[in-house]
């Protein structure tokens, strides 16, 4: 009898501790993860928040700055251009990210970008002389052609990928697919010279880029659960 009551007591307290540690395991989980991304829209700096299995809440803030791209020798209408392009991008995140599929990392991205800056600066300059007749004009007295196309305000995103913003090791690495839904860009068309004529036609490029409403987004993504 008294061998019997060892066991129990044995099992008891076995048991007891089994519980114990799953709840210590649970208290203990790790629901917070930060991560660093490069893509589309530039270097982002994200915090994650795990708010169930399948759900998880996460801030990112995307900054880029392209300066002095130049591309020479571009056709303009039968004429040789030369493009000197300056792009400047800030966009903070507010996002969800659903988890279907249990032993999977693959997921549904969906949230709101808040565009504080997407621009994008164009100065278009003639390559060579311009020969008109018998008179020649220098590249110098034809002007330039400077287009200023900025996005604004808020922008639904989607997406899709693989890889958790709460990895389910310390470290987790990311990829995701998707597109901002934005409004149609704003357009301001300067130009000087000969071609400040050519100024009159912003209204046409800002009908041109009507279509314009999609930013893509694709991110490479490395996070550190804590």
């Amino acid at each position: 009898m008294k061998i019997k009551t060892l066991f129990l007591c044995i099992f008891c307290i076995c048991f007891y501790a089994r519980i114990s540690s799953q709840e210590n395991e649970l208290a203990k989980e790790k629901k917070n993860a930060f991560a660093i991304s490069f893509g589309s829209p530039g270097l982002g700096l994200e915090y994650a928040r795990k708010l169930s299995p399948k759900l998880n809440a996460k801030v990112v803030w995307h900054s880029f700055k392209l300066e002095d791209f130049e591309q020479k020798d571009l056709d303009l209408d039968g004429d040789k251009v030369d493009l000197l392009a300056n792009l400047e991008v800030g966009i903070i995140d507010l996002g969800i990210e659903y988890l279907p599929f249990k032993n999977s990392s693959f997921k549904l991205t969906t949230g709101i970008g808040i565009l504080s800056k997407v621009n994008l600066n164009s100065v278009f300059t003639y390559t060579e002389d311009v020969v008109v007749g018998s008179v020649t004009i220098t590249k110098q007295d034809v002007g330039e052609i400077i287009a200023d196309v900025n996005w604004s305000g808020m922008a639904p995103y989607v997406g899709i990928g693989f890889g958790r913003a709460i990895p389910k090791k310390r470290l987790g690495f990311g990829i995701e697919l998707g597109t901002y839904i934005t409004s149609a860009p704003t357009v301001d068309l300067t130009a000087s010279k000969l071609l400040a004529p050519t100024a009159s036609q912003e209204e046409n490029l800002q009908e041109s880029l009507e279509s314009f409403k999609f930013i893509p987004r694709l991110q490479f993504r490395l996070a550190y659960k804590f």
